[in-house]
């Protein structure tokens, strides 16, 4: 039995056994417990409570007899009820997280995020919630394509360190002078390695940058108008 399906079906809510018990019972179609016992090497003495929680949960059905035939619930329509399932808990968490009214109290003006889901998440969020001018620096070519789309919509302002690098994207750029490039060029803090990929910049709102610390990709969310105001002026005078 290959790991891949246990894991995938332990990932969708089912414990080792369960896992093993249906994914054996998918191959042989119909058995006895004796026969799931020896496909899928579940402990006999508990392969009964295993499959009784395995048509508890639909997985299987049963005929009952001496001795009782297991049979089981077609892939197909495990999965497309399972789909619902987790569809409408996605929905339903959403409209109440949404009618929670949190005040926080205290929030710090700046923070950092590592994850890279988060990252991504918190990225085209900022570009959806522009609603002024925006100003981006970059240094990854990569970044540029990927948000290319997102960030069309904008009014937009684009420096680059090396306009050469991003030849192709069709955007609208200014690259800084060569000996401004030069300031991002092996950065560091506390000894570590900084790679600025690129800063996006809401005047007098807010900014994000991204960058990698060391091996670590990270974000940091800056919500202090004045430094972002400070922020775009240092880019200015690099141009």
């Amino acid at each position: 039995m290959k790991e891949s399906i246990v894991e995938g079906l332990k990932k969708l809510g089912l414990t080792e056994y369960e896992a093993k018990a249906y994914a054996s019972l998918v191959g042989l179609g119909e058995a006895t417990a004796r026969e799931i016992h020896e496909a899928s090497r579940v402990p006999r003495t508990r392969v009964y409570d295993i499959l009784k929680d395995l048509a508890e949960k639909g997985f299987v059905e049963f005929i009952q007899g001496s001795p009782t035939y297991y049979r089981v619930v077609e892939p197909e329509r495990v999965m497309e009820r399972m789909r619902e399932d987790i569809l409408a808990t996605i929905d339903l968490s959403e409209r109440e997280l949404k009618g929670l009214n949190l005040e926080v109290r205290g929030s710090s003006p700046v923070w950092c995020i590592r994850s890279e889901w988060a990252i991504r998440n918190r990225i085209r969020d900022f570009l959806e919630t522009v609603d002024g001018d925006l100003t981006i620096f970059c240094q990854n070519f990569d970044f540029l394509k990927e948000y290319k789309s997102e960030l069309k919509r904008h009014n937009l302002r684009i420096i680059v360190d090396d306009a050469e690098k991003f030849e192709g994207l069709k955007l609208e750029m200014e690259a800084m002078r060569s000996e401004s490039a030069k300031l991002f060029h092996d950065l560091a803090a506390e000894e570590t390695s900084f790679v600025l990929e690129c800063a996006i910049i809401k005047r007098g709102k807010e900014s994000l940058v991204i960058g990698r610390m060391g091996r670590d990709r990270l974000a940091v969310i800056i919500k202090i108008p004045l430094l972002t105001m400070i922020q775009t002026a240092f880019l200015d005078s690099l141009v």
